[in-house]
């Protein structure tokens, strides 16, 4: 422990926080691609909530086409 200087303790230190900035900078990217990727997912939770609703109308539409040419007795729930 006698070779240890205020020198080489500063060189161990830039050392540590140069490798501190790098884990920063890779962490702000790690954040970023995750904010991302929650983004697309809500916004794909969006589009299939559209196209159930689409599909539900659609369905009803049919139901209702069909009473009304006595394809069937009355409407029915289909999932």
């Amino acid at each position: 422990m006698t070779g240890i200087t205020n020198e080489l303790m500063y060189e161990v230190l830039k050392a540590l926080r140069t490798d501190v900035a790098a884990m920063k900078t890779d962490l702000a990217d790690v954040k970023a691609t995750q904010l991302r990727m929650r983004e697309d997912f809500h916004r794909f939770e969006g589009d299939l909530l559209r196209f159930e609703r689409m599909q539900a109308s659609t369905q009803l539409r049919l139901d209702r086409i069909e009473t009304r040419l006595g394809l069937q007795d009355g409407p029915t729930l289909q999932t």
